[in-house]
């Protein structure tokens, strides 16, 4: 053994003596430094926070593919978290497009304990505008006493991760390759952590979701990701992507927020070379005044990300075919009754236009009248219904429409190919965060799940003492730990009968047959979900 690594070893020794825990980690860019943290029954994991996963995606780097981090010198400080990525309609302090970083929490204290353990990477939610991956908002003490790697990553948002000129110049979903540069890393990288690389579930909530369902369309991650768990969030959702066209415009509406729009000809070139020339600070605020980009079919090329539609890959099974458990909340959009006059005016815009009634990625025949259509659908949630609970049968509607039906067909389709666990979460508790309630609809509403699974901790909220909450509240989320990290660990929810699970064993989900765990009160095993609607 040389001088130089053997002074290494010396240090790590004498650390590991020291402190209990091996403090610094070996990756491929370089040795990390991280810390110890407790979690709330008193168990101890390290954490590596901020670790780097790519270059900084700026100057000519920005809308464009993450290229790999450069190695680094001596040891680099992951005892914190790092910058978040600029969200629309956010202006902290700490937003930055320096913001390729992910973070690694894991139980294995030492570098050379034991067997590797399962791993869970999760993708934040927020629509693909805002959300990030802050130990305050995913913090991993629940999950981590099970014995799991946790893995939570920040990826670029708006503008930044999902501009497109719907060319080549600049294609499109930056964001996603982000996420699939973590994933990459997250292979390479997790045996350090005492993570198996061979066992990798991918998690999301919301546009989380809806990114892991994109993450299995790309070949790319083929052999990286074992399994996948979706939460109200698909590749099929309608607020999940946009055509080529509404991404060309957007970017161009965006510049001519910024200058007038004739110095770009319509030409792409012209407008890449504004846009990145453009500070980051006042390219974000221009983005607070428009809608949002979104993913988009891109034009094929070795670097695409997504180059089909999406829906036919599902169908036909080209996807990346690992078992899935997805599910929906029992009223995703019960937050539309806490303004009942708002409410009353968006079911007066529905009822004055009866075509509102038909989603936005419904594709009507041009032989039938588009009000026929709209009429039907309207009926189908309406006809019939007491005054009583009309606007809480369309807030049915509005769940069903934007999340409950595109994780349905999801999971029909996807099951055609591989295993699928279909779950509605039901329970409403304390927990979750959200108390609105109006008759004729269901009471939880969207992201009330993943209060439930990760610590949250700021000025509004606090699950971090468990005692303060009903014991049906601390029930529900011990069976959610549970289910969750059964699957990252057996591909499994309930691997063998347990009685804090009722002894239930969760069937999978069928097209023929659509079975599906009701996670209340009680967890039920019940037949075709949401159905009617």
């Amino acid at each position: 053994m040389g001088s130089r690594h053997l002074l290494q070893f010396l240090i790590l020794h004498l650390l590991h003596s020291t402190l209990g825990f091996d403090e610094l980690v070996t990756v491929n860019e370089g040795v990390l430094r991280g810390r110890l943290l407790t979690t709330p029954k008193n168990g101890t994991f390290r954490a590596f926070q901020g670790v780097p996963y790519a270059e900084p995606p700026i100057g000519s780097l920005r809308f464009q593919a993450p290229i790999n981090r450069e190695p680094w010198e001596g040891v680099l400080n992951a005892t914190q978290d790092s910058n978040v990525c600029y969200a629309i309609g956010s202006n902290t302090s700490s937003q930055s497009e320096d913001c390729l970083y992910l973070n690694v929490y894991t139980p294995i204290l030492t570098n050379d304990e034991g067997s590797p353990v399962p791993v869970l990477v999760w993708i934040h939610g927020g629509g693909y505008t805002h959300g990030n991956a802050l130990y305050s908002n995913f913090g991993p003490d629940f999950l981590i006493e099970k014995d799991i790697v946790i893995v939570t990553v920040s990826y670029r948002l708006g503008p930044f991760g999902f501009l497109s000129t719907g060319d080549l110049t600049v294609p499109g979903n930056a964001g996603h390759k982000d996420q699939a540069a973590a994933i990459k890393w997250t292979f390479e990288n997790i045996a350090s952590f005492g993570g198996d690389p061979s066992k990798i579930t991918l998690a999301g909530q919301s546009a989380g979701a809806s990114s892991v369902g994109y993450q299995l369309l790309y070949k790319g991650n083929e052999g990286l990701i074992r399994g996948a768990i979706l939460e109200s969030g698909s590749p099929l959702s309608i607020w999940s992507f946009q055509n080529s066209s509404q991404a060309r415009q957007y970017a161009f509406d965006l510049g001519s927020l910024l200058t007038d729009s004739t110095e770009f000809a319509n030409d792409s070139q012209r407008l890449l070379q504004f846009l990145q020339d453009v500070d980051a600070e006042s390219l974000h605020a221009a983005s607070n005044n428009l809608t949002t980009p979104l993913p988009v079919k891109e034009p094929v090329h070795d670097a695409a990300f997504l180059t089909e539609n999406q829906y036919s890959m599902l169908e036909t099974g080209n996807f990346i075919r690992v078992p899935i458990l997805i599910g929906t909340n029992s009223e995703e959009e019960i937050h539309r009754a806490a303004d009942l006059n708002k409410l009353n005016k968006t079911m007066d815009q529905y009822e004055s236009n009866i075509e509102n009634f038909i989603p936005s990625d419904f594709i009507v025949n041009d032989s039938l009248n588009q009000s026929d259509i709209g009429k039907l659908i309207r009926n189908l949630y309406l006809d019939g219904v007491p005054e009583d609970e009309q606007m809480g049968h369309m807030v049915r509607f509005l769940s069903h429409t934007t999340f409950t039906n595109p994780m349905i067909k999801h999971a029909n389709l996807a099951s055609n190919y591989t295993d699928v666990y279909f779950y509605v979460f039901s329970y409403d508790g304390i927990m979750g965060n959200v108390n609105v309630t109006i008759k004729g609809a269901d009471s939880v509403d969207h992201a009330e799940d993943p209060r439930y699974l990760f610590k949250k901790v700021d000025s509004s909220y606090s699950n971090a003492d468990l005692s303060k909450f009903p014991t049906s509240d601390i029930l529900t989320h011990d069976r959610l730990i549970e289910l969750w990290t059964n699957f990252v660990k057996y591909l499994n929810p309930t691997p063998e009968l347990s009685e804090l699970l009722q002894n239930v064993t969760w069937p999978m989900f069928t097209e023929n047959e659509a079975k599906y765990l009701n996670i209340g009160a009680q967890l039920q095993i019940q037949n075709n979900p949401k159905n009617p609607y």
